[in-house]
């Protein structure tokens, strides 16, 4: 059928970018080579948009895959911005309320934090729980947004927070895939998969994409210890439906990926 056959191309060093009818898809062997592809892909491929009255280049609905999970992360530690990093982590893993650490705040502080929605809604509880309960579960599922964001946004349109991470699966399998068939394994892979609204590349998607690799990390340490066998932490999904860089980083970016490539 016209149309229907993806186009692959191998990067200068690492990665591959799939371009298919429905959008870009990314892969790197690790997060941090994950990352420096979405930017570089951006880069390259950009369409120039206004967001909320601020210029940017951006992608449309990009699917982004990792083989593996594993933090530290060495192109993250050696490319990323570790203020902003940390910024991350704290909101994921200590801090309660948002504050933006974008070069150009687009929301003020207050809202809850991603660490204060998965403690308040007990999101690790009930992933471990359920997993611990049914391995082959599809209901281990966390969601950020709630309804007081809803409330807040529609109270102040021009000055909101909605979480751009909307979501994040945990699956357990026992195979691994090859091309041709599924191969059994001893013990579990867990798998995680994240829908994100929007997304900041260069700024904050490294960070984002650390914290969910730690998370899963705790969920496969706990479900080991539940399940009394070895769970490996396996590849990360994400489907972003806006993936961006502001025009402010965009010189930035571009420096970022020269290095990387050189």
């Amino acid at each position: 059928m016209k149309g229907s056959r993806s186009t692959k191309r191998r990067t200068k060093r690492h990665g591959y970018l799939y371009k298919e009818p429905f959008g870009h898809f990314i892969w790197g062997e690790t997060i941090g080579e994950m990352w420096l592809t979405l930017v570089q892909t951006i880069l390259k491929y950009k369409r120039l948009s206004l967001d909320e009255g601020r210029e940017r280049a951006d992608l449309q609905n990009v699917r982004v895959r990792s083989n593996s999970q594993v933090v530290p992360d060495y192109f993250i530690q050696k490319y990323g911005n570790k203020k902003n990093l940390d910024s991350l982590l704290k909101l994921t893993f200590g801090k309660e309320k948002m504050f933006d650490f974008d070069i150009i705040p687009s929301f003020p502080p207050g809202a809850d934090s991603y660490y204060k929605r998965i403690v308040d809604g007990k999101m690790i509880d009930f992933v471990v729980s359920r997993l611990s309960l049914f391995p082959e579960s599809k209901k281990a599922v966390i969601v950020f947004p709630n309804n007081n964001d809803y409330k807040a946004v529609l109270a102040a349109p021009k000055d909101d927070y909605l979480p751009c991470i909307v979501s994040a699966q945990f699956r357990l399998v026992d195979f691994v895939e090859n091309e041709d068939h599924r191969k059994p394994i001893n013990g579990y892979i867990l798998k995680t998969i994240f829908s994100a609204r929007s997304i900041d590349a260069f700024q904050k998607s490294y960070g984002n994409f650390w914290a969910i690799a730690k998370l899963s990390k705790i969920v496969a340490d706990a479900l080991s210890k539940n399940l009394k066998t070895k769970i490996e932490v396996g590849p990360l999904d994400g489907l972003i439906t806006d993936a961006h860089i502001y025009k402010e980083c965009i010189q930035g970016a571009r420096k970022t990926v020269e290095k990387w490539q050189n």
